[in-house]
């Protein structure tokens, strides 16, 4: 949930009170909240950044409007007026022109400091990037497993579709997986029909190709999704990559070989999540490393220095990549988890900051049933 005038008013500690904000005011996002009482502080303001202020700019109400108005082109979504500092409430000049211009307008009583507003900011912004952080990865999870079902990529599809609460399909020259619209069908085909690897927005749907330059698997279409973020975009790509299984590994369905579908699955998923990734040259290089190597390497490594890198691993994934859950998990420092994660990450030739390393990784653990 993004921090709003209306979210950052229920801590009731704040004592904060709306002086003016409609329905489009109090639903814009803040993406961050300084304190300045500079004349002109736009300067040094970012798009969503609100602005809390005692007022001494101002030599008299005159000076009010044109400062708000500066405000408002810099995209500035609220005030907060700090009261009792130099003026015993909120000026109605204040009021007025946060109103014209659309910016939400709170009162900071004076036994609120400024900075106790911006660590409230400071841990919503936490908090909701935890769980944008927390969802991917469960997400992941979900795919991946939803790529060993008999169904193959219409267990992918579906899957995705669920987790984002959109229309997905998956558009090949020969018919398509689920449905879209027919001005996205017809874009797609002309997309494959290019063979060139491309992405583009079509009536809200984004597309992408699945598959390499020159031998394209099909075009993936995602329906409009709210929130369309970071999160959303890195579960798209990780299904662009899993998709481009499906000549081998997604529709061996058909043979019911499920032994087949997941050890070509496992071989090939790090190439292929690389292969989405615009920088992926050292997880190419590996792309036909077994499971069982990958796994080998580190367990010779522990058994030569007996650091247990294998066993923080597997804590790690299963604490969705934090260290301090990890560390508890494990009865150590969570400085201790970071050193090796790192050294694992020496050890095996991978870099486990980036998803798709964590995602191969993941699944080398989870064929051996260790996730």
């Amino acid at each position: 949930m993004p921090i709003t005038v209306a979210n950052l008013t229920s801590h009731a500690q704040l004592g904060l009170r709306i002086v003016w904000a409609d329905e489009r005011a109090a639903a814009r996002p803040w993406s961050w909240v300084h304190s300045s009482d500079l004349a002109d502080p736009t300067p040094f303001l970012g798009e969503g950044d609100a602005l809390l202020t005692t007022g001494t700019q101002w030599s008299n109400d005159d000076d009010i409007e044109p400062w708000v108005a500066r405000l408002a082109a810099a995209g500035v979504p609220g005030v907060g007026f700090g009261t009792e500092v130099i003026r015993d409430g909120t000026p109605e000049a204040l009021v007025e022109a946060c109103e014209r211009h659309g910016i939400a307008l709170l009162e900071v009583p004076y036994r609120t400091p400024f900075i106790a507003v911006t660590r409230a900011v400071a841990d919503a912004d936490a908090r909701e990037r935890y769980a944008r952080v927390r969802w991917t990865l469960e997400t992941q999870r979900a795919l991946a497993l939803a790529a060993l079902r008999r169904e193959g990529v219409a267990a992918v599809l579906a899957e995705l579709a669920r987790r984002i609460e959109a229309p997905v399909a998956l558009v090949e020259a020969a018919g398509a997986h689920g449905e879209a619209p027919e001005t996205v069908a017809d874009a797609a085909h002309r997309m494959l029909a290019a063979g060139r690897r491309a992405a583009r927005t079509v009536d809200g749907w984004s597309l992408q190709t699945v598959g390499a330059p020159g031998s394209l698997a099909g075009v993936l279409a995602v329906g409009p999704t709210t929130p369309d973020d970071d999160a959303v975009r890195a579960v798209v790509t990780s299904v662009v990559a899993m998709a481009g299984l499906a000549p081998r590994a997604l529709r061996s369905s058909e043979s019911g070989d499920a032994g087949e579908r997941l050890e070509h699955l496992r071989t090939h998923l790090a190439r292929l999540l690389a292969e989405s990734d615009p920088a992926p040259p050292l997880l190419l290089e590996h792309g036909d490393e077994t499971a069982a190597d990958l796994l080998a390497t580190l367990r010779a490594h522990d058994s030569s220095t007996g650091e247990q890198l294998e066993a923080t691993l597997t804590a790690w994934l299963q604490e969705d990549a934090v260290a301090e859950a990890a560390a508890l998990r494990l009865g150590i420092h969570r400085h201790t988890v970071r050193a090796r994660v790192r050294r694992a990450g020496d050890v095996l030739d991978r870099d486990l900051s980036s998803l798709a390393a964590r995602a191969e990784l993941w699944a080398a653990l989870h064929a051996e049933a260790r996730l």
